[in-house]
């Protein structure tokens, strides 16, 4: 399993996407994504939450230019991809996504990068860019104020609706990290 971080930053009606690059070994290789990235070894661990959002703003920063300010977490998600299909990935792996959101922001949006090219999307057209379908229920899980976690599965190319689920919480606690967390370490 690999652990990432990414920023739903939205602000003027307009969120800060990714047009993601072709390339190999990218699950949103070629398609629009919220920024983010894997999380560096000392950014990780239930004692150390502080890295998630340290992980989030240095991110967003690399892929776009912009500093996220005051960032949110607002949830996690399993993107189960153990029966995953994907066209340039071939041995695609689980990721544990934290996810964080923002409306303010200071610095410039820079130009095209190794990530791909940093844009702000009309809110009203997110769901008409081409993404990841997950992607789509993920949106809808933020447009919910409260905190969440939740599961992404897909069967080949198809999302896993009977696999796919969020559950929400009026407030964030460590705990429900913890056992979020721990339900997919030790799969019983």
């Amino acid at each position: 399993m690999k652990y990432a971080t990414i920023s739903y930053l939205s602000a003027e009606d307009k969120v800060l996407m990714m047009k993601k690059k072709v390339r190999e070994n990218d699950p949103n290789s070629g398609l629009y994504a919220l920024p983010g990235g894997k999380l560096d070894s000392n950014e990780k661990g239930l004692d150390n939450l502080d890295g998630r959002l340290e992980s989030a703003i240095r991110e967003t920063n690399e892929e776009t230019g912009l500093i996220l300010i005051k960032p949110k977490l607002r949830g996690v998600i399993l993107f189960d991809n153990k029966e995953r299909i994907f066209p340039n990935w071939k041995n695609p792996t689980d990721f544990l996504v934290y996810v964080f959101s923002a409306k303010n922001y200071s610095g410039e949006l820079k130009g095209e990068g190794n990530e791909g090219t940093p844009l702000w999307i009309d809110e009203r057209d997110v769901p008409l860019v081409p993404k990841n379908a997950g992607d789509e229920l993920m949106y809808g899980w933020l447009k919910d104020k409260r905190y969440f976690e939740g599961v992404i599965k897909h069967k080949g190319n198809i999302l896993d609706e009977d696999g796919t689920f969020v559950d929400y919480f009026d407030r964030f606690n460590i705990s429900h990290i913890a056992s979020f967390f721990s339900a997919f370490q030790n799969p019983s």
